[in-house]
């Protein structure tokens, strides 16, 4: 083992670790575990508590100066996220879920390749989703790596550099597996409150008109699949579509590096979010939800007949008289975009 001097440690940038948790008592250890066993040794772990009711708090407690525990009523996790962005003192921060783990080495990875790339905002990594065994416990994974001809650290090209116009077809990002700059932190602001889903591709869509961002060829995160997540609870609002309307209402369709997407490409990507949040309701939800999101659907893509007939079956299902009332609106809003 390499002893680090005290004078070492201190020239090494700070990162600051932002735990949101909210009634994870049986997965926070875990997590807190992971992040102090971490071999980088300049960090300060910020744990905000959401309002647990199920002892949680007491859990976090035992590690006494371990950690900065913040609490909070519950208001989600964005608003925690936001706490913990105000507390820290980091050069660099790192977001993890105090339901997952990291797995050793994510820190001096991370910071070590942000050292070594001064003009990179953003750096994150793969990550193995961590699914629990018949009876319900969590054993550790094997971990799914990839095989490099190199001797260096591998970025995966496609998931890497200016990303505005690919975060458009999907949320790339993993939160968990981030580390960002604070002076690209401020830059962006806080993350959005009132998005209670979404808020980390809304986050992440809004650093990329600022910065690069290269993903680590590398699992440095398990994120841990259970029943008690808020991610099994399916929404009222399509979220999603409101981050992406909200980033092309505001950036359009054009990246900051010259970078162009085709209008048609976005309204099929729009068409599909609102056949898949029609879809859940549908079958397992609101049929008035789904009716509407239906009737987005079809208006992005008139040819899908899918969301045709799926829009008549949940307007019949749910007895809205509404149908011709929200597609003349939608096409009408349609229209606009494209004379933009």
């Amino acid at each position: 083992m390499v002893n680090i001097s005290s004078s070492n440690v201190s020239s090494m940038p700070l990162v600051s670790v932002i735990m949101p948790s909210y009634n994870t008592s049986r997965y926070i250890k875990e997590a807190i575990d992971s992040v102090l066993a971490q071999d980088y040794p300049n960090k300060e772990l910020i744990l905000i508590d959401d309002g647990s009711t199920d002892g949680t708090i007491d859990l976090v407690r035992s590690y006494r100066s371990q950690l900065k525990l913040i609490t909070q009523a519950n208001q989600g996790a964005a608003v925690a996220r936001n706490a913990g962005l105000a507390a820290a003192q980091g050069e660099y921060i790192a977001f993890i879920d105090s339901d997952d783990c990291w797995l050793p080495g994510k820190l001096s990875l991370q910071a070590s390749y942000l050292q070594a790339h001064p003009d990179l905002g953003v750096v994150y990594s793969r990550w193995q989703t961590w699914k629990p065994t018949p009876d319900g416990s969590f054993s550790m994974p094997l971990i799914q790596e990839v095989e490099s001809g190199s001797q260096e650290l591998d970025i995966v090209p496609e998931r890497s550099g200016w990303l505005y116009n690919r975060l458009l077809f999907g949320s790339m990002l993993h939160t968990i597996t981030v580390m960002a700059r604070r002076t690209l932190i401020d830059q962006v602001g806080q993350f959005e409150p009132d998005l209670k889903r979404g808020q980390d591709y809304d986050y992440w869509l809004r650093a990329s008109r600022l910065t690069e961002i290269h993903q680590l060829n590398r699992v440095t995160a398990l994120y841990r699949l259970h029943g008690s997540g808020c991610v099994t609870k399916y929404p009222t609002i399509n979220y999603e579509e409101v981050v992406l309307e909200k980033a092309l209402a505001r950036w359009g369709l054009k990246g900051p590096n010259g970078e162009f997407t085709k209008f048609a490409d976005v309204q099929k990507r729009l068409a599909e979010i609102c056949f898949g949040f029609g879809y859940y309701h549908y079958h397992d939800g609101d049929p008035y939800l789904a009716a509407r999101a239906f009737a987005r659907s079809v208006t992005r893509k008139p040819a899908g007949l899918s969301g045709w007939r799926y829009l008549v079956m949940s307007a019949l299902k749910s007895g809205a008289c509404w149908v011709a009332k929200t597609l003349e609106k939608s096409s009408k809003k349609l229209l606009r975009q494209q004379r933009r």
